[in-house]
Order: structure tokens, then sequence, then C-alpha cells
């Protein structure tokens, strides 16, 4: 919460046992690692959500390259992020 991270579910609560949205993992990314704007639209998926800019933050960082290889030119910001995945979107944020 102090972070800045994330505002949680709720009242001061995390949930952590949730799954949570690629649209919302992209924002606790671009947030947590202090991304920049991103100088391009990544996707053709994501114009009505609300983590547009969060998204293409991540895709100009190479933290994500969509969810439609060999193409890539989708997000599927509404599906839900597993455990493995969110590790293989943090272990690319890192190196």
């Amino acid at each position: 919460f102090e972070a800045g991270i994330t505002s949680g579910c709720g009242t001061r609560k995390f949930c952590g046992g949730q799954a949570i949205p690629r649209e919302q993992m992209a924002a606790f990314l671009a947030r947590g690692l202090d991304l920049p704007p991103a100088s391009q639209d990544y996707f053709v998926d994501d114009n009505s959500s609300m983590f547009q800019d969060a998204i293409n933050r991540i895709a100009e960082a190479d933290v994500t390259r969509g969810c439609n290889p060999p193409t890539n030119d989708r997000f599927c910001p509404k599906d839900f992020v597993t455990r493995g995945q969110l590790a293989a979107f943090l272990r690319r944020a890192v190196d």
C-alpha cells in the first residue's frame, strides 16, 4: 500500500489468494517498476481498458510480448494471470 503499487481490493485488504486480470497485473508492474510512458500503442484489444497506458508501458519495456503468438497484436487484458505467468513477467521485468 505505502509504495503506491496497489490500493488493494477493499479497505486495507490485499486479497493475495485471488487471481487478477492481466490488465491489473500490468498496472502493478508499470507502477512498481516506475516505467516511463510508452511511445506507441502495442495491442489492438486494450483500447477500452482503463489500464491501456500501463499495458503499453510494460510492452515497451519488453516485459510482455502479447498473448497470441506469433502475431502478438493482442494483450488479452481480461484474461487472468496464473502464478507461473506472473513469475515470467517478473523475471523479464528484473532482467
